[in-house]
C-alpha cells in the first residue's frame, strides 16, 4: 500500500490550486483579447443596419429621413459607414487579472455615453445657407422637441437638396416621433442594447474561451 502524506495545509493547497487556475485563466483571456474584440466588432454592422432610422436615411422615398433632413446624394450611405466604423472603433476589451482568490474578469465596453464619436462625424452635418445643419444631433438627442418654427417639410420628388422634398412656410418641424432619439434612447442605444445583443456577446465568450 502506498501512503501519501500531505505536508501543506488545506488552505495552502487551495491557494496553490487557485493560483494555477488563475494563471491558466489569465493566459487564456490575454491571448484571446484581440479575437474577442474583432468578433464583437463584426456584430456592429448588422445591428446598426437593421435600425429603422438607418433604413429611412438610406431610402429614396420623399417621406424618408433623407428627405426631411435634406441630405445630399450619397451622404446617407457615407454617414452610415462612418457610424458603423465609429462604433466599432469605440469598443474596448478590458481585463481584470485573476488573483489567487479567483477574483477578476473581462469586460467589453461599447460606445461612449456622450456619443461624441457619432456626433463628430462630418457627414452628420449639412451646410445650409452659409450655416450648419447638424442633423445627427437632431436624430440622436433632440427627441420630439420642435427644431424649426414656422417651417414644415413638404415631401416632393425633384425638389430640395435631397431631391426628395423641401421646407415650406407654416407649422413647425421636428424629428418624426418614431425616429426621435434622446441621450438614453436613440438608434445607437437600440442597436446595442437588448437580449439578442447580450446573447450574441455571450456566444462569443463561449466560443473563444471555451466556456
Amino acid at each position: 500500500m502506498i501512503t501519501l502524506k500531505l505536508l501543506d495545509s488545506v488552505a495552502e493547497i487551495e491557494k496553490k490550486v487557485n493560483a494555477a487556475i488563475a494563471d491558466l485563466a489569465n493566459t487564456k483571456i490575454g491571448n484571446s483579447r484581440t479575437e474577442i474584440l474583432q468578433k464583437c466588432q463584426s456584430l456592429i454592422s448588422g445591428w446598426i443596419l437593421l435600425q429603422p432610422e438607418i433604413i429611412s436615411l438610406n431610402s429614396s422615398s420623399p417621406d424618408s429621413l433623407a428627405g426631411q433632413f435634406g441630405l445630399l446624394p450619397g451622404q446617407a450611405a457615407s454617414a452610415t459607414n462612418s457610424i458603423i466604423n465609429a462604433v466599432k472603433d469605440s469598443i474596448t476589451v478590458k481585463i481584470a487579472t485573476f488573483n489567487n482568490k479567483l477574483q477578476g474578469g473581462i469586460t467589453v465596453e461599447f460606445q461612449p455615453a456622450n456619443f461624441l464619436n457619432i456626433l463628430n462625424i462630418p457627414q452628420g452635418h449639412t451646410p445650409i445657407n452659409g450655416g450648419d445643419l447638424h442633423w445627427m444631433d437632431w436624430l440622436l438627442k433632440r427627441g420630439d422637441n420642435i427644431i424649426i418654427v414656422n417651417y414644415q417639410y413638404d415631401p416632393k420628388s425633384g425638389v430640395g437638396r435631397s431631391g426628395l422634398g423641401h421646407m415650406i412656410g407654416g407649422g413647425a418641424f421636428r424629428v418624426p416621433p418614431q425616429f426621435s432619439g434622446t441621450d438614453t434612447n436613440n438608434f445607437i442605444t437600440r442597436a446595442l442594447i437588448g437580449q439578442a445583443q447580450e446573447s450574441a456577446i455571450a456566444a462569443i465568450f463561449r466560443n473563444v474561451l471555451g466556456a
